[in-house]
């Protein structure tokens, strides 16, 4: 029996959520997945905190929850939503919410979101928005500290991200979506005092010291920037 015909077999006798029974830890990547099919994964892990789902043409990634994944996102989140306050940006954070465009055939779940330049698209409409046509974020965060087998790349710049945050546990990388393609940056576009050096070592003095060290040597750093 072929893998697309097991796959398809496994589909059409389990939901999800059974298939994934006592699989707990494990990252799934199916393969010629319908886009109905893949809609029908995300109504079965809807209430299911911290899974994440990916789609790409037909392969579908599913991701159960890690510490190894929150726990960064918990922190950037914490970092970001600092600055904003700092420098008075309007922000709004839509952690994992699903992002996906059935004419493309692209969906994704990143770990951490946020909205500033584009928040006023968000910010108290989320009850009339579309879910399928859900405004996308200035910036993505995504935690790849086990290197998934999906590829995240094209599914965000087909999707039309402008800005994707990558970490890999040490290093923390920005990309800026440039002519369809992401381009490493050093600074972010939406926050232009933090790079991804700065924000990385933030990161890894919340890993070492606790969150609530890192926060308070984060703001005691964004009070000795310039006043803008």
């Amino acid at each position: 029996m072929s893998t697309a015909t097991t796959e398809n077999a496994v589909l059409n006798k389990f939901t999800a959520v059974d298939f994934l029974t006592g699989e707990s830890g494990r990252t799934i990547l199916l393969n010629n997945v319908p886009w109905n099919e893949y809609e029908m994964f995300l109504e079965d892990f809807e209430e299911r905190a911290g899974w994440r789902l990916a789609y790409d043409g037909g392969k579908l990634e599913i991701m159960p929850p890690l510490t190894m994944h929150e726990d960064p996102a918990f922190s950037v989140d914490m970092l970001v939503r600092a600055y904003s306050e700092h420098f008075d940006l309007t922000l709004q954070s839509a952690g994992s919410t699903t992002f996906r465009r059935e004419l493309k055939k692209k969906g994704v779940e990143p770990d951490d979101c946020f909205y500033i330049q584009s928040a006023d698209k968000i910010i108290g409409k989320v009850e009339s928005l579309d879910p399928k046509n859900y405004p996308l974020p200035d910036i993505a965060f995504e935690v790849d500290i086990t290197h998934g087998s999906l590829d995240k790349f094209p599914i965000y710049a087909a999707l039309g991200v402008p800005e994707l945050w990558i970490y890999d546990g040490e290093n923390l990388t920005f990309y800026n979506l440039e002519s369809e393609k992401y381009h490493q940056i050093a600074n972010s576009r939406a926050m232009t005092w933090l790079s991804s050096e700065k924000l990385a070592e933030f990161l890894k003095i919340s890993r070492k010291r606790g969150q609530t060290f890192a926060l308070r040597s984060f703001r005691a750093w964004l009070n000795e920037l310039p006043v803008v």
